[in-house]
């Protein structure tokens, strides 16, 4: 009798165990912090307009990615160091601009036009072979300048082409079911047919 009791006592309790076993609901999908309820809206994007979930999303991978650590040291470097490429030519380029302007500001207080067509001539030429002495500078500013808006825009490109796929699991794992705004509908229907019922009284 006393092992049939520890008998049906073991078989109880080892379906109850199995039954919690089944019933246990699997634990939350993670989702980047970016996405959390509380840290979504704490989050100020860096262009001072709100949340930048694009922004947020994408830092969060470039902390887990060392190839993505390593273009934005590249890129930060190649912005950091951008003036110091081009500071030599910039300043030497701002002083001859400089003495051109002052020179026809010069040319312009002359009274004889004849004379004053002789400078500005003159002038002209000088600028025109200053331009054809720096052309190779130009070039190279402009295609400094081409690589520069180049990288910003594979940059944006990156950001949303790695951050789709976390968004779209995000979308996949926490799409909240339809029971709650079925159930808000059904007691606004319910208070519409009470209210129409009392307007027909």
């Amino acid at each position: 009798m006393t092992l049939k009791i520890y008998l049906s006592a073991f078989l109880v309790l080892t379906l109850f165990s199995c039954h919690n076993i089944r019933v246990q609901n699997p634990p939350p999908p993670h989702s980047p912090k970016a996405l959390e309820d509380k840290s979504s809206f704490e989050i100020i994007s860096k262009r001072g307009d709100g949340v930048d979930l694009v922004e947020s999303l994408y830092d969060e991978l470039v902390s887990k990615d060392a190839a993505l650590k390593r273009l934005e040291v590249n890129i930060d470097g190649l912005n950091n160091s951008k003036e110091d490429s081009t500071e030599l030519f910039d300043k030497f380029n701002g002083k001859i601009q400089s003495y051109f302007r002052s020179a026809d500001r010069n040319i312009s207080a002359i009274s004889d036009s004849l004379l004053r067509d002789k400078m500005k001539l003159l002038i002209a030429n000088h600028l025109t072979t200053y331009q054809a002495r720096t052309v190779q500078h130009s070039e190279l500013l402009k295609t400094l300048a081409e690589n520069e808006t180049s990288i910003s825009d594979l940059h944006q490109v990156l950001k949303i082409v790695r951050t789709l796929p976390v968004i779209e699991k995000y979308q996949q794992d926490n799409l909240p079911d339809t029971k709650q705004l079925k159930g808000f509908i059904t007691q606004q229907n319910q208070t519409i047919a009470l209210a129409d019922s009392l307007v027909k009284k």
